[in-house]
């Protein structure tokens, strides 16, 4: 499904902000880094109220949206819809989950049989990363390897995720793997490195 504009509802904090929580994350740094990220899954279309629920319960949470035209027999629209429907992110301490549980369109967080199950800031943030470009994003079929590659220049600089190329075109695609998800943009071949 290709993509004419993306962007993301805005969540609580800035990208600036959320970047350092990704750093704080790599050196271990408990005190800024103690809130995880979640993926919750939410009713049937009900990603849009399940984040302003979260919202006013202070929590910080992140649904990534792109625009897409839609036709019904009278009308054309364009609306915004999740990139993983059903799913979006909320960020907190694992003592708090109760809070993201009991908002309202949550139906629960994606969890094993432990519990819930965090989802590494990296792949977060690279998504956040992506939605916030003014890069055109599709679904993409999910991928959990491949070759692994990291952007050097431009709006995605430092993001990192696996390299497509599909009819002369590279195309950056980062897999929310706890999901089974992916989403893709394109690029350009000299801005990417490999790992």
């Amino acid at each position: 499904m290709s993509v004419s504009g993306t962007r993301s509802l805005l969540d609580v904090v800035s990208g600036e902000h959320s970047a350092a929580l990704v750093e704080a994350e790599e050196r271990g740094d408990q005190g800024l880094a103690a809130a995880q990220w979640y993926a919750v899954y939410t009713r049937a279309r009900h990603e849009k109220v399940a984040h302003r629920a979260l919202a006013e319960k202070g929590v910080e949470s992140f649904l990534p949206l792109y625009d897409t035209l839609s036709s019904w027999k009278d009308r054309r629209k364009w609306v915004q819809k999740p990139v993983f429907p059903g799913y979006l992110f909320a960020r907190v301490l694992r003592n708090r989950v109760g809070l993201v549980r009991g908002a309202r369109g949550v139906v629960r967080l994606v969890s094993d049989g432990g519990g819930p199950v965090p989802v590494p800031a990296k792949e977060v943030e690279a998504v956040r990363q992506m939605m916030a470009s003014p890069l055109p994003v599709d679904q993409w079929p999910y991928l959990r390897s491949g070759k692994r590659v990291r952007i050097k220049a431009g709006s995605l600089k430092g993001a990192e995720g696996y390299i497509v190329t599909r009819r002369k075109q590279c195309r950056l695609v980062i897999s929310v793997h706890l999901l089974g998800r992916s989403v893709a943009t394109e690029v350009g071949i000299d801005c990417i490195e490999p790992i």
